[in-house]
């Protein structure tokens, strides 16, 4: 149901230290006053749920991406997490 929602997950997990669901909701809430839970989030990441374009535009602000990656509309892909050994 959307087109983010792998890409946000990466990007979540690109930042450092890795933000878990429950962080990345706490900090929608501060930094923008958007209230998702941690299991709406989830929902949203794994395509389950719609997404409002308010709502892109706040990930967007709080990852520090452009709109553009986050909706795939460039072949520049959101940072990845690297593997650690």
């Amino acid at each position: 149901m959307n087109v983010i929602g792998p890409r946000l997950r990466t990007a979540r997990l690109a930042q450092t230290p890795p933000w878990s669901l429950e962080e990345l909701s706490a900090l929608l809430e501060q930094q923008s006053g958007l209230e998702l839970s941690a299991a709406t989030l989830s929902k949203i990441e794994r395509g389950l749920r719609s997404v409002y374009d308010f709502e892109v535009i706040a990930f967007c602000r709080l990852l520090k991406i452009d709109p553009s990656v986050l909706l795939g509309f460039t072949a520049e892909r959101p940072p990845t997490v690297e593997a650690t050994n």
